[in-house]
């Protein structure tokens, strides 16, 4: 109830405080200049519209002169819908975002339409690629695709866009945030958004970095810009969906749709799907706390309670899954692809989306999601450790997991604009997560000669329910002086998650072919983590020339978490649960207060923008253990965080961003908290109450180029982040039984901790150049890149350095024939290298490759035929894990009914029945192998109608 209270009373209070000092808005004004992108000859006399998307009776009319140029003034700082028509072209329509002063849209193509000559009807495609500042733009028009392709298959045939795992890129960085109209599609869910948005309704995708709210107002970066897809849709009045129902041997099933009505600006959406081949609907949000296992330390979440080692700092370079790590500052359910996720799953969700415009003043955006998962998967694991940890060189594993999962989310954005100077943002997120995992197999530790040290036989189940609220509210006020604002962002978050479990294992202990000893454990755990928080951002901003801006920010937080875990064993003589374990029992309270503030100037000149900003920082860690121990920490750490970024965009063809940031990490309350995770009892974990924060530097770079009169395009993202006092992981393997810090290691069991160690590097580059294939009337795409990682870590008191070299490269050619003939081929291969100062003999590099053929075509009569042939090749890992195989999709059907919107088809999946499940994980201290349950060949009928 209190954080209820909070989160009302900051919704109705602070807007009134906002409102106060209403001040008539500032204006500004969009120029640019229309071209024939084919004679490079100025467009005269093209009618201008512009309609603003909050208010649609905003309507502004202007004609471009005779040297094509054009300026719409007595404009707000809002987002408009441009149409420019003129006799014998084509209609432009685009999004504008109105976010600087006198913005200049630089040079807009004008097509000139088909025109008929003696039967024959010429069209002008239009470029594939746009540049217009920090926007790219590509047409959807300029790629010929099939007719049943949705947004997902569109993308793919972009320059500069590729799906890797299930997680959509655009110029070497992971799309966070899609858009339809300008407005959020399923929260920030990219991959419901493009399986459920048919190719044929977009118009046109744009690719930027979409700034906050706050960012948007001011024009000053406070680097929370997401990496963002914009789906512009070519009808703002229209209906469409599908729906569709198959069935095949070995029962396996599917059913589904989606159904969307547009109105103006007024969209609503309805999907759903119920299927048992692994096809899931629903973004990384929906995994919140459904790991398998208690998190009662700092090992982070494990996906199977025997993985062992509580992970290696998230550096594994293509293993599937990872168990957390001490790096990572916490559990973020973002940074789980579901396009990972191993065994055979039954899915079932559905989900409704909302969009309307409420008069003049207030707009809404609303989803609501449900999900259920039924995960089954059998695993093999081996672990090589490199160097050899004592004793212990090989670790392998054999498991069988079931996993239920339920969630729910809603999101919500009300806009709120009262008049042109003032606006309130609310932006309440509600989720919830329930997941039941049980496991069954076994583990053995193995020296380098091949004698087993220990091994245990284990049974687990593990419960885990919670939710994650929260609600941000975004103030803004624009005095009468253009350039002068204020702003205020307000953020509340609480997350619980409660956990129980048990725990029934036997570990034998050798030496040589003997037994020398066993341990049962029989245990049920339990445990509660709550975290609220309170932020919020204060900005003000003041104009200090014509070309020099200042900006004052104000930014202080609060976080506090109270964890609590009670492992309990078995009383033999009661038969009851009631012993406590004091090595798994811990209540802990941590607190992480921040104050921070700085000046911001931002400096522009020309089509240059250069940006400084200077802040201080203060945190303050205080961490209280209250049992089994009473003792406290309090520990203040002071930091400079400057930041600078430059931009510049030439001949609105080219852009460029260069950026340094600096920033300062804490731990979070899992790798504080000192209690021992055992569900491994080969391989413990436990926090470090010492923890202090990291901190980075990061520069990066950006280049895109897109030049529309050639077609062409190039792209190139670089960045280098160096962070020193990294959170690294402390691994002592014990040589013989010994207690370390009250906990009772066996020879062989490995007890890992978080710990402060010196500095690591990483550093990504990427890039792509697209070019027209015109004998083969295809978009030819070439990319090429890599990444460096060198992290520290400490092995029985001996720092390594593990460093890991990716080289990766890729071509892609996408057919540009016609709907009824599309194709696409594909090459990306990778090679990874890995060194180690502690080990020189023993190395983990092995190369991958996957190579793609994707065929559909519409035949006569509505004959449809859709081929899939993919090799996958991992090369460099023992044979058991290794792979070279060719997967087989076909499929042949039959269009019907009115405009052919139904089809029903047979499909066989894997003819050739050579589907795998293999992955190679590379860390600081091991290489990692695994194979999962995989679907095996399946045929099946499907109907499908579509509609529009």
């Amino acid at each position: 109830m209190p954080l209820r209270a909070a989160l009302v009373a900051t919704v109705l209070v602070f807007p009134a405080l906002a409102f106060a000092q209403a001040q008539p808005a500032a204006v500004t004004s969009v120029k640019g200049k229309f071209q024939d992108p084919i004679t490079r000859a100025a467009v005269p006399e093209v009618a201008v519209k512009m309609t603003s998307l909050a208010d649609t009776s905003d309507v502004y009319h202007v004609t471009a002169k005779e040297d094509g140029s054009f300026e719409v003034p007595a404009l707000g700082v809002h987002s408009y819908r441009l149409e420019a028509t003129r006799l014998g072209y084509a209609p432009l329509k685009m999004v504008v975002r109105v976010s600087t002063k006198n913005q200049d849209l630089g040079v807009l193509a004008m097509t000139t339409e088909s025109v008929p000559v003696s039967g024959i009807t010429v069209h002008e495609s239009p470029p594939p690629a746009i540049q217009k500042g920090d926007t790219t733009e590509f047409h959807a028009g300029a790629v010929k695709i099939g007719r049943d392709a949705n947004a997902e298959d569109l993308v793919q045939k972009l320059p500069g866009v590729t799906m890797e795992n299930g997680q959509v890129k655009a110029q070497g960085e992971a799309v966070q945030n899609v858009l339809v109209n300008g407005k959020p599609f399923f929260g920030s869910d990219p991959t419901a958004a493009m399986r459920n948005l048919p190719a044929e309704v977009v118009d046109r995708i744009q690719v930027y970095d979409k700034a906050s709210d706050q960012s948007e107002f001011s024009g000053f970066d406070d680097g929370q810009s997401q990496k963002t897809m914009n789906f512009i849709l070519r009808n703002q009045n229209t209906k469409f969906g599908k729906v569709y129902a198959g069935y095949g041997d070995q029962d396996r099933y599917q059913a589904g749709g989606n159904a969307t009505v547009i109105h103006g600006g007024q969209r609503i959406t309805a999907i759903g799907l119920s299927n048992n081949i692994n096809q899931r609907n629903f973004s990384p949000l929906d995994l919140f706390g459904a790991m398998s296992g208690i998190n009662l330390g700092g090992g982070g979440p494990r996906i199977m309670q025997m993985m062992g080692g509580g992970g290696s700092g998230g550096r594994g370079m293509s293993m599937m899954f990872r168990g957390g790590g001490f790096s990572g500052g916490g559990f973020d359910p973002s940074s789980f692809l579901v396009g990972g996720q191993s065994g055979v799953s039954t899915t079932n969700s559905g989900g409704i989306n909302y969009v309307n415009q409420w008069g003049p003043k207030v707009s809404l955006t609303a989803s609501t999601f449900l999900n259920g998962t039924d995960n089954k998967d059998v695993q093999t694991v081996a672990r090589q450790y490199l160097p050899p940890q004592d004793s212990l060189a090989y670790y392998d594993q054999g498991s069988t997991a079931n996993s239920t999962n339920e969630n729910e989310r809603a999101d919500v954005r009300l806009e709120w604009s009262p008049d042109s100077s003032n606006s309130v943002i609310v932006q309440p997120r509600l989720y919830f997560s329930r997941n039941d995992a049980s496991s069954v197999g076994g583990a053995s530790n193995v020296t380098t000669e091949g004698s087993t040290i220990s091994g245990v036989q284990s049974s687990t189940f593990d419960g885990v329910h919670g939710n994650n609220l929260s609600n941000r509210l975004t103030l803004r006020h624009r005095f009468e002086r253009r350039g002068r604002n204020i702003s205020a962002d307000i953020s509340l978050g609480h997350s619980v998650r409660n956990g129980n479990g048990s725990q029934a294992s036997i570990t034998d202990f050798y030496q040589g072919a003997n037994t020398v000893g066993s341990d049962t454990l029989d245990q049920r755990s339990n445990s509660r983590t709550e975290t609220n928080s309170f932020s919020t951002r204060i900005a003000y901003t003041e104009p200090l020339t014509k070309s020099l801006q200042a900006q004052l920010i104000y930014n202080p937080s609060i976080t506090k978490s109270d964890a609590d875990a009670r492992g309990m064993l078995l009383d033999p003589q009661t038969g009851e649960y009631t012993l406590p374990d004091t090595a798994l029992t811990n209540t802990y309270h941590n607190r992480n207060t921040t104050q921070n503030g700085g000046l911001a100037v931002l400096y522009t000149r020309g089509t240059w923008r250069w940006l400084t900003n200077a802040s201080y920082q203060h945190l303050d860690i205080r961490s209280d253990e209250a049992f089994p121990f009473v003792t406290s920490l309090d520990h203040a750490f002071d930091d400079f965080l400057p930041s600078m970024t430059l931009s510049g965009t030439f001949a609105n063809r080219r852009n460029l961003r260069l950026a340094w940031t600096t920033s300062a990490g804490p731990p979070s309350v899992g790798q504080l908290q000192n209690v021992v995770n055992n569900s491994n009892p080969l391989s413990l974990t436990s926090g470090n109450p010492s923890l202090r924060p990291n901190y980075s530097n990061t520069i990066s770079l950006r280049v895109s180029e897109a030049n529309p009169l050639q077609s062409r395009s190039r792209f190139l993202f670089a960045n280098v982040t160096r962070t020193s006092h990294t959170i690294a992981n402390a691994t002592f393997t014990a040589p013989s039984d010994t207690v370390v810090d009250g906990v009772n290691l066996a020879r062989g069991t490995q007890l890992t901790r978080p710990l402060n160690l010196g500095e690591s590097w990483n550093a990504n580059l990427f890039g792509v150049y697209s070019r027209p294939a015109s004998f083969l009337k295809s978009i030819l795409s070439f990319n090429g890149g890599g990444s460096f990682t060198r992290t520290p870590t400490r092995v029985n008191g001996v720092t390594n350095v593990g460093s890991t070299y990716v080289l990766r490269s890729g071509v892609v050619m996408a057919s540009n024939i016609s709907e009824n003939l599309d194709f696409t081929v594909s090459y990306q291969g990778t090679y990874n290298i890995s060194r180690y100062t502690m080990s020189t003999s023993n190395r983990g590099d092995y190369y991958t490759h996957t190579i793609g053929v994707r065929f559909n075509a519409v035949a006569a009569h509505g004959v449809v035929v859709r081929e899939e042939l993919t090799n996958n090749l991992q090369s460099g890992v023992p044979s058991a894990y290794g792979q070279d195989v060719v997967l087989w999709n076909t499929t042949l059907g039959k269009k019907f009914l009115k405009d052919q919107r139904g089809e029903l088809r047979v499909t066989a999946s894997d003819v050739l029945r050579q589907n795998q499940s293999v992955s190679r994980s590379v860390t600081e201290t091991y290489v990692q192998d695994s194979r999962d349950l995989t679907l095996s060949r399946y045929v099946q009928a499907v109907f499908t109608y579509s509609f529009k």
